[in-house]
């Protein structure tokens, strides 16, 4: 079995990727609008450009290897972040309200810290690197199957 990068070579990417112009809003809507797993969408994007090409097996085996984490914790806290913007029945939205939001926002992007670091890890063993596929490969397979526009995905194509 492979050894697991301790850099953690895919959060760097997902932190330089993310903050590209017009990334994160496109990530958001893929997320929102076609139900997306953007970090799984921003390891496709990794595997792009290291031309490294997931046959469908192992794909739909990381799909599964990661299914757990994102609806047991990633998308509960997303849910809970994004509630915690309006105001709660009758009860006033004040600083308390928005701390505890900015705290969610923190266990959020600490959960996708993890996710992205075990789809590495497991990427590392289960998918060791096999040579050139064609460019974006594994994106155009993630999102035509969950019928996404290609204008849409095409600002997320943008070079790192």
């Amino acid at each position: 079995m492979a050894e697991v990068n301790s850099s953690h070579a895919l959060w760097d990417f997902a932190l330089a990727f993310y903050a590209q112009q017009q990334v994160a809003e496109a990530c958001v809507r893929l997320q929102d609008e076609y139900k997306v797993n953007v970090c799984l969408l921003i390891a496709m994007c990794w595997l792009d450009a290291r031309q490294h090409h997931l046959a469908d097996a192992e794909f739909l085996t990381l799909q599964n290897y990661i299914s757990g984490w994102t609806q047991e914790i990633v998308e509960p806290l997303r849910l809970l972040r994004r509630r915690l913007k309006l105001p709660f029945e009758n009860l006033s939205q004040d600083a308390t309200q928005m701390e505890l939001r900015n705290t969610l926002k923190q266990a959020e992007l600490l959960a996708e810290r993890k996710l992205l670091i075990e789809i590495e890890r497991w990427l590392s063993v289960n998918s060791p690197a096999t040579g050139a596929a064609a460019h974006d490969k594994n994106v155009e397979r993630y999102v035509t199957e969950l019928k996404a526009p290609k204008d849409l995905v095409a600002l997320i194509s943008l070079p790192v």
